[in-house]
């Protein structure tokens, strides 16, 4: 079971009042916000993980690690 923790945010009483004529659930922004920049910071981890391993990697050649599998395999 999840647990939960409370964040807040300010905004202008202006931008308050606009979501409620706007009937727009500020809980359900804030939520999706956090989700969002989560899944953009995991995204640039890991691409700057794979940014580091590319050389390492694009030193194998693919017919021999397929003929290691296939050996593994036999085994």
């Amino acid at each position: 079971m999840k647990r939960y923790t409370t964040v807040s945010a300010k905004i202008s009483e202006e931008e308050r009042e606009e979501l409620k004529k706007l009937g727009l659930n500020p809980t359900a922004i804030i939520r999706k916000a956090v989700q969002e920049e989560i899944r953009k910071a995991r995204t640039r981890d890991l691409i700057e993980k794979m940014k580091r391993v590319a050389p390492i990697i694009s030193k194998l050649k693919l017919d021999e690690i397929v003929s290691d599998i296939r050996e593994d395999r036999e085994r």
